[in-house]
């Protein structure tokens, strides 16, 4: 009888609502509203089941939480960005940390790791040295996302960039000649192709541009009770996040 008492006066503290700055804010980590994007092996349809490797991951987190499986809204990268940065109670995965980011978002990871590299089919020959020898050519990203930062941080001109909705219409752009390269994740374009049916043989990397942690980034004003009780519910997987990135295929140099 003496445990139970005190399991409940640990947890019935995380139901209360607190104030903060004035504002009263839901601290119960069920509350939370997820965002994500098609962006595979993370998050992806497969026979109209919502799976992936950041997905399956959050589900043993409510798990952990004893939260009852939510809904997972599926939506355009920037839309879900706008969305997690001024809506209250929402979260958006998985996002890279960047430093302009960081006081955006309140964060929960690492959940793994993208290499980020510029793609081309092998037709056209491409060999490059250098970022700088890139800027001349049309170059497919995805709206609002990590891509898009990455070549405004090296000064890739805006003209030369096709800022598209999605992964998926990013390839379509580039496998019918309307841009020459198109700017992924290592993992990201192995599963696009996968899902689409494409041979990988007729594409190649042509350079490497960085490598980042991906996290779960929730709204600012999220109490840091809920953003820890999620940041322990991850911790607590111990090594059952390897395995899932094993399941889902992640190269061993995104981990």
């Amino acid at each position: 009888m003496k445990s139970t008492t005190s399991l409940i006066f640990i947890i019935w503290p995380l139901l209360l609502p607190i104030k903060s700055h004035g504002l009263e804010l839901n601290i119960d980590p069920a509350s939370v509203e997820f965002y994500a994007e098609d962006y595979p092996p993370a998050n992806f349809y497969e026979n109209q089941e919502l799976k992936g490797l950041s997905v399956d991951t959050l589900r043993l987190m409510w798990q952990a939480l004893d939260i009852k499986p939510k809904k997972i809204a599926i939506v355009p990268w920037a839309r879900g960005y706008k969305n997690v940065l001024n809506q209250p109670n929402s979260a958006l995965f998985t996002m890279s940390r960047t430093p302009a980011r960081e006081r955006l978002f309140k964060w929960v990871g690492p959940l793994f790791s993208s290499v980020h590299i510029l793609v081309a089919k092998k037709s056209r020959h491409f060999q490059f040295d250098h970022v700088s020898q890139v800027v001349e050519y049309r170059v497919a990203t995805v709206r609002g996302d990590i891509s898009q930062i990455l070549l405004q941080q090296i000064g890739f001109p805006e003209v030369n960039m096709a800022k598209l909705p999605d992964l998926r219409t990013a390839f379509l752009m580039m496998q019918s000649d309307r841009v020459e390269m198109m700017i992924v994740s290592v993992h990201g374009f192995k599963h696009l192709l996968e899902q689409m049916g494409v041979d990988e043989g007729g594409y190649e990397q042509v350079l490497f541009l960085n490598k980042s942690s991906n996290y779960i980034a929730f709204n600012k004003s999220t109490s840091d009770t809920v953003v820890a009780a999620y940041q322990s519910a991850l911790d607590g997987l111990g090594r059952v996040r390897d395995e899932i990135k094993t399941k889902y295929g992640l190269p061993k140099l995104e981990y």
